[in-house]
């Protein structure tokens, strides 16, 4: 009896084990354990949560980039065609007297042309720098009498009776460049009176001064 009393006395407490651990102590390990998983998840939802880092400066840079519009290079300007002179400053000053318009002659170039309804124009030779040159003068056939047929239809008229004088070779080297302009009775009351003279200037829409003729 003795014995027994004595080994009863030696034993642990009640929360004691025979591994060495108390059940208070299992308690507590269980606690921990469970604190450090709740602190992982919670890292790993703020991770997910604000993305990779600097994935914002990236990305931002990157709509940057994209949104930047593209570079377009400048464009030269268009060569000068093959044989063309330079173009003449904006201003053509005449250095000769003018000549009343009914004394210009077929052939006659002008040193300036500003249009086909002056009074007078500066006469050169055909040799010097000019703006335009006068191709021919006519009359049309329509009677005194006749209706007033429109500018439209007298400008293809007019201009069916120019053409033959043009220097082709010359109108080549120009191209779409060479205008025409057509001097006629170009209102009714011009028309009624029985005026019927016409005539034809040469020159380029862009005012290059020329040399030689656009004659044939």
């Amino acid at each position: 009896m003795t014995e027994r009393r004595s080994r009863k006395g030696a034993e642990p407490a009640d929360d004691a084990t025979h591994d060495g651990l108390s059940r208070r102590g299992w308690i507590l390990l269980a606690s921990v354990t469970a604190a450090v998983a709740v602190g992982a998840v919670v890292l790993a939802v703020g991770f997910i949560a604000g993305g990779i880092p600097g994935g914002d400066s990236r990305a931002s840079a990157s709509s940057t980039l994209q949104a930047a519009p593209p570079h377009i290079p400048s464009l030269a300007p268009a060569p000068t065609p093959l044989g063309l002179p330079p173009r003449p400053t904006p201003t053509h000053v005449a250095t000769v007297p003018s000549t009343s318009f009914d004394s210009v002659k077929p052939g006659d170039c002008l040193q300036t042309y500003d249009s086909q309804w002056a009074n007078a124009y500066p006469v050169v030779g055909c040799s010097a720098p000019h703006i335009a040159q006068l191709l021919t003068r006519g009359v049309l056939p329509q009677p005194s009498g006749a209706a007033f047929p429109g500018t439209d239809a007298l400008d293809t008229q007019v201009s069916d009776l120019c053409e033959p004088f043009l220097n082709w070779d010359w109108v080549a080297v120009w191209n779409e460049d060479v205008q025409l302009g057509l001097r006629y009775p170009n209102t009714s009351q011009q028309w009624a009176t029985g005026t019927r003279s016409y005539s034809c200037f040469v020159y380029t829409f862009s005012r290059h001064e020329l040399t030689g003729t656009a004659m044939r």
